[in-house]
């Protein structure tokens, strides 16, 4: 009898099991990776824009500053002209100016940069010095001027001391030119004698600077 060939069964094999689980591995790696992208990225975006909302809304906070500083110049230099080229006359409650701006006029004065002064004053400034007649109504870059030359004559002076003890106010208000050290008025004194004051107006501007060449000139 003829022998009936024998079927061999064939045993499959693992392989194609394996790169399936691969096949699943990489696909999750390559999920987890692009969430974690977008995540980023996400992060990324708020980030940047919570920082540049923040620094537009500074500008436009400068610029108002700016612009209201304008317009109270505008508004005093148009009271100047109409009262023919003299300061008007205005009752008010004087106002004294931050304790920021109050610092930042003593280092104006302390570290030589004047020029910072021009925006703490009113568009028209009394600019008087002592025993000398004094100088009278100004411009803030005028008056700016005035006290560059006044402090630069000796640059000892500007190691101003403003934190005079009440006494020492008191003696000078007291003084020959009392009216230049009113309660609130900005007041130092250098190590060479030379003193200077700066008084504010209803909205809280530099409107007279008073200068002395020696305090020995205020009894």
């Amino acid at each position: 009898m003829d022998q009936q060939p024998q079927l061999i069964e064939e045993v499959p094999t693992t392989k194609p099991a394996k790169k399936s689980v691969l096949k699943t591995v990489l696909l999750i790696a390559g999920i987890l990776i692009l969430a974690g992208l977008a995540v980023g990225g996400t992060y990324w975006w708020r980030d940047k824009t919570a920082n540049d909302f923040e620094k537009k809304q500074s500008d436009e906070i400068s610029s108002l500053d700016k612009t209201i500083t304008s317009l109270e110049k505008q508004l005093a230099d148009a009271n100047y002209q109409l009262n023919g080229g003299n300061a008007a006359e205005i009752t008010c409650e004087v106002k004294s100016p931050t304790d920021k701006i109050i610092s930042n006029i003593q280092a104006s004065i302390t570290s030589g940069n004047t020029a910072a002064l021009e925006g703490y004053m009113a568009a028209s400034v009394n600019v008087v010095f002592a025993a000398s007649g004094g100088a009278g109504s100004k411009t803030s870059a005028q008056a700016v001027a005035s006290i560059s030359d006044f402090i630069t004559k000796d640059t000892s002076s500007w190691d101003y001391n403003f934190a005079l003890p009440a006494v020492t106010l008191t003696a000078y208000s007291n003084g020959t030119y009392g009216k230049y050290f009113p309660t609130g008025a900005v007041v130092g004194v250098a190590t060479n004698k030379q003193v200077i004051s700066f008084s504010f107006d209803c909205n809280a501007k530099i409107s007279t600077v008073f200068m002395a060449a020696s305090e020995d000139l205020l009894k």
